[in-house]
């Protein structure tokens, strides 16, 4: 999921009465809400294909669950020994339970969308995928925001964080999906109104209630909908059945049949399956193919890729060989954009 996300689940948790079981209570359950994705910062390295092979790996896998509660469980307490207060003691036991809780919730967040997922890292780089809640969800930015700004005192800061990150949000979204632009200032004004909306007490509770009910509803609908498809389709290989945007009764498919992918979307207003003419070749083993994924610029790509096809064009310098993957990129000489990527290979 995206970073407003996850920093509202913190800070709903926050404002609970978790929040109030120790000192620095809710530092352990923002920070540690956001801490695997610690591994982010490789993006700012400018090797993105490195930084996609490592993402939601290391730092999101078993092993991260076991250590980073333990690491910012030491820090937090080193912190409070560095800026003691006598007034509010800090209980050990207590941060650790709050930072390992936290820092649970970021993994199964990010596990709920196609981008996926990889739970036993480091033993294992199995990607899985809950395909049932979109990346950046609006809905929950909605109800997390609201239940947490209601009832808060508005100030300057509260300010400052909703312009940042209402900003932040719409620029990704302009960028890459505009036609969600009305709906991203919907949300935005609609949360800027809970800000000055003195509500007689934090609802916290109640919001956490209702997107844990929301992203149960999700994942009931997604399962009922892969299976409807699957039956559908019969001689399906593999299938991605992932969610809208905003309409939980929209889904995107992409259905491995035989040689090629389909895509298309199942719609419950209709109860009916509609797949796209157009058939994209699966990648099979060539000689471009298995030199291309080979190819040390792409490790990341290749270990991140799903569904996985190519197209090879010869140019003046050697070959060229594009690589997609069917999730992101369903249209032939897509480029290198988002769920794609380009090898050229020298003229021997």
């Amino acid at each position: 999921m995206d970073p407003l996300t996850h920093t509202l689940v913190g800070a709903n948790l926050a404002a609970t009465r978790l929040g109030e079981k120790t000192r620095l209570a809710a530092a352990a359950l923002v920070i540690g809400a956001n801490l695997p994705d610690v591994d982010s910062i490789l993006y700012f390295t400018n090797h993105d294909d490195l930084a996609l092979g490592f993402r939601r790996g290391w730092t999101h896998g078993v092993l991260a669950l076991v250590l980073l509660p333990l690491i910012q469980t030491a820090l937090l307490l080193l912190y409070a020994r560095l800026r003691p207060d006598p007034e509010r003691p800090v209980s050990a036991r207590w941060l650790l339970i709050l930072s390992a809780f936290a820092i649970l919730t970021h993994p199964f967040l990010d596990w709920l969308n196609n981008y996926g997922m990889r739970w036993l890292m480091p033993f294992d780089g199995t990607w899985f995928y809950g395909d049932s809640v979109f990346i950046m969800d609006p809905w929950l930015w909605l109800v997390l925001g609201a239940g947490w700004l209601a009832g808060k005192r508005a100030s300057l800061p509260l300010f400052g964080l909703w312009l940042f990150f209402s900003a932040a949000i719409l620029w990704i979204v302009s960028g890459r999906a505009p036609v969600y632009v009305p709906i991203v200032i919907g949300v935005a004004l609609v949360l800027l109104a809970a800000l000055f909306w003195r509500a007689p007490r934090s609802l916290a509770t109640i919001a956490l209630i209702i997107a844990c009910a929301y992203i149960g509803a999700r994942l009931t609908i997604h399962a009922i909908t892969a299976n409807v498809v699957r039956n559908e389709l019969q001689d399906v290989r593999r299938l991605m059945v992932s969610p809208h945007p905003m309409d939980p009764r929209r889904w995107e498919v992409v259905a491995q049949m035989g040689d090629v992918y389909r895509f298309g979307g199942y719609d419950w207003r209709t109860r009916t399956l509609k797949l796209a003419d157009d058939r994209l070749p699966v990648a099979k083993p060539s000689a471009e193919w298995d030199a291309a994924r080979r190819h040390p610029s792409i490790r990341g790509f290749v270990t991140w890729m799903r569904f996985p096809w190519y197209e090879v064009e010869r140019i003046p310098e050697g070959t060229r060989v594009l690589v997609h993957d069917a999730r992101y990129a369903t249209r032939r000489r897509a480029g290198s954009g988002f769920g794609g990527v380009e090898v050229v290979l020298p003229n021997r």
